[in-house]
């Protein structure tokens, strides 16, 4: 059995035992909303999903309708917190299209959940393939290749944040096979479909309209044209149906939910992580343990400053270029942008950790079989550690919610802040800067 299999049998089964571990744990002492990534592997499958992001899409789309299409949905809607939609006004397009054509959006919901999954799933091997070739590792044969797909497939299956994405009923499962694909289309220097698959991210989440910036100064034209062209075309064709000022307002309800962000434990972001600060005093405004949808915690001037802060950090240390002009920098610098722009938004929900799963792929990859200094034991054990943190939901630390301790609910940002450190040494491998 060759090496590359080995490893991720035992990843895939080190994490399942893990996730059973939990799962015996947390059912010893009846917590509740115990799901696994396995039970909502089978859920996908086996249930009906979510509308989680359907739902306020509707609700949204049916208040502009009934407005006579006159409403600005984000100063009617999402100000006075009538209904969290916090989509750009070009994601009704497709709501609008599910209504046009009297689709029933549970199965629309259901059939690009699973295609998407799969689409993500497929990206994942193709990269995990190109990449293990360009490092002239032992050749695979087919039944190699087939067995590393299976294992890669149900690693993905056993990723929480990316299908809890699924159950939910989240859109973020397409964003999640968008970037995977970007990531395949990148490395085999196909950066105009690379610029595509950004262009439709940044279409439902703005801030991977970075990647603009991160291009242009990076001197990439193709990439830079093909997300301008594709965020472009989609916000025309709102504007075509909604109107600019409802583009107008949305900047508005962005203006709103930055300065207010959300609380809650499921919000892994650095605005959450401050805001969990002051729920040990104010467990009512800045509310913890369950989500609210008819209110924002309070703006708050510390957390604020903070949110800020941490994002700009971000933001510059993913801009800066590299000077290592090797394979394994130029990748990091790329992951480290998709990362960075996920990390720096002030609200970032387990779910939208979904793209780490093929930042994962790529890093362990690098750190096993290409040329980083990162090759010693400690620092794989770091990843493995890292990864297992990022694969699972850990529902007991909900009992340290009320202690300033509560810093530990906040594990899935501080795995991803661990991988962004570790990208961050690819990207800039101290031997280049000795040799410079």
């Amino acid at each position: 059995m060759k090496p590359v299999i080995k490893q991720l049998l035992f990843l895939f089964l080190l994490n399942l035992a893990l996730a059973f571990a939990i799962k015996s744990i947390t059912n010893h002492y009846g917590i509740k909303n115990n799901k696994m990534s396995f039970d909502h592997a089978v859920w996908v499958f086996t249930a009906e999903m979510g509308n989680d992001s359907w739902r306020p899409m509707q609700l949204a789309y049916d208040h502009w309708t009934a407005s006579g299409k006159q409403s600005l949905l984000y100063t009617d809607l999402l100000l006075p917190v009538k209904v969290k939609f916090l989509y750009p006004p070009t994601a009704l397009l497709l709501t609008q299209f599910i209504n046009t054509n009297n689709i029933d959006p549970l199965a629309f919901s259901t059939a690009a959940t699973i295609i998407f999954l799969f689409l993500m799933a497929g990206a994942g091997v193709a990269t995990m393939l190109h990449i293990y070739r360009m490092y002239q590792a032992p050749q695979l044969s087919p039944t190699e290749q087939a067995v590393i797909g299976i294992l890669l497939t149900l690693l993905l299956f056993t990723f929480y944040p990316v299908v809890k994405a699924a159950t939910l009923g989240q859109m973020q499962v397409w964003l999640n096979a968008f970037f995977a694909i970007a990531i395949l289309c990148y490395i085999t220097g196909w950066d105009i479909l690379a610029g595509i698959m950004l262009g439709l991210m940044a279409s439902i989440k703005p801030h991977y309209a970075l990647f603009i910036l991160w291009g242009l100064l990076r001197g990439n034209k193709k990439l830079v044209i093909a997300i301008t062209v594709t965020g472009l075309a989609g916000v025309l064709l709102g504007m075509r149906e909604f109107g600019f000022a409802m583009y107008l307002d949305y900047l508005k309800g962005l203006s709103f939910v930055t300065q207010h962000g959300e609380s809650v434990y499921t919000n892994q972001s650095f605005n959450a992580l401050a805001g969990r600060f002051f729920s040990v005093r104010y467990p009512e405004l800045f509310n913890n343990l369950r989500w609210n949808a008819y209110r924002y915690p309070p703006y708050n001037v510390w957390v604020f400053a903070f949110t800020q802060i941490t994002s700009i950090a971000i933001l510059l240390i993913t801009l800066v270029k590299t000077k290592s002009q090797s394979g394994e920098s130029k990748l990091a610098d790329f992951l480290l942008m998709g990362l960075g722009a996920t990390m720096a938004s002030p609200i970032a929900w387990e779910h939208h950790y979904g793209i780490l799963f093929p930042v994962f792929v790529c890093v362990w990859l690098t750190m096993w079989f290409g040329d980083t200094p990162l090759k010693n034991t400690w620092a794989k054990a770091a990843f493995v550690l890292l990864y297992l943190v990022a694969a699972n939901v850990f529902p007991f630390t909900k009992f340290i919610a009320d202690s300033y301790i509560n810093v530990l609910q906040s594990y899935l940002l501080i795995a991803a802040s661990g991988l962004f450190l570790i990208l961050l040494l690819i990207k800039h491998p101290i031997k280049s800067r000795a040799n410079a």
